[in-house]
């Protein structure tokens, strides 16, 4: 057989290109946050609550108690940064 001239593309660049293709790469990032809640929230307030949606770009935060939920809503802003810089879709998070 005769080289194509062009080195072989790794698996993951091809599934990402196309995900992104057919719309679904901002979904899986979105839903990715679930996963990366606590990595990305930190230990201390991972410990407290728990990511149990991502929906249209808001992603809902389960608090254990409403001092805490109120502590959080002070750290929004810090938190949101956090995960926009893993997914841009995201717009919101909300505490419940």
């Amino acid at each position: 057989m005769k080289p194509l001239g062009r080195a072989p593309e790794r698996i993951g660049s091809l599934v990402e290109s196309l995900l992104a293709e057919r719309g679904y790469l901002a979904i899986c990032r979105e839903q990715d946050i679930l996963r990366r809640w606590k990595e990305l929230a930190g230990e201390r307030i991972a410990a407290v609550t728990e990511c149990v949606a991502v929906e249209r770009g808001v992603v809902h935060v389960r608090v254990q108690s409403a001092p805490w939920r109120n502590e959080l809503v002070y750290l929004k802003p810090m938190l949101l940064a956090r995960v926009r810089a893993q997914c841009e879709t995201i717009r919101d998070i909300i505490y419940s």
